[in-house]
């Protein structure tokens, strides 16, 4: 039993070793079924994969793992996703998507570091520091983008 998001939650897993041809997937060692059980909602199963041996990773390993892959999607991705609605891009050349995805992901960057900059500040948001850096901004944005050896002190030269 564990605290998320204030509720109070149990995690079970059933895990056991698996050959990459049992379940068609290259290199796994550990095929496992977690279910999440927390009052008011309804369970929840899924089913996870590993290229872990049973002897270097076991349940309570495991379940740790698979809560700390959360923050991925809670920290950059939210960010990524509802901020600048990366889910919904519709652009499938790779190089096109590499080059969108670093930009996003500069953006996010920046965002951190004015945020860091502003800790008691109002603006708290990435829409906030769109909002901020609007306009007035573009010139700065651009010279970061375009010189040689990027820096944030290029954004106030």
């Amino acid at each position: 039993m564990e605290w998320n998001k204030g509720v109070l939650e149990s995690r079970t897993l059933y895990s056991r070793p698996v050959t990459p041809e049992e379940v068609g997937f290259p290199f796994a060692a550990q095929a496992a079924r977690l279910t999440r059980q927390a009052a008011g909602r309804a369970d929840e199963t899924v089913a996870l994969l590993t290229d872990g041996e049973p002897r270097q990773l076991d349940a309570a390993t495991w379940l740790e793992h698979n809560r700390q892959g959360w923050d991925i999607e809670t920290g950059l991705h939210a960010r990524l996703d509802v901020s600048l609605l990366e889910d919904l891009c519709r652009i499938r050349t790779p190089r096109s998507l590499w080059v969108l995805g670093m930009l996003r992901r500069l953006v996010v960057s920046l965002f951190v570091e004015w945020r860091t900059a502003h800790p008691k500040g109002q603006h708290q948001t990435l829409t906030d520091f769109h909002t901020v850096m609007g306009e007035e901004n573009l010139a700065p944005a651009l010279r970061f983008l375009t010189c040689q050896r990027p820096s944030l002190k290029n954004l106030h030269a």
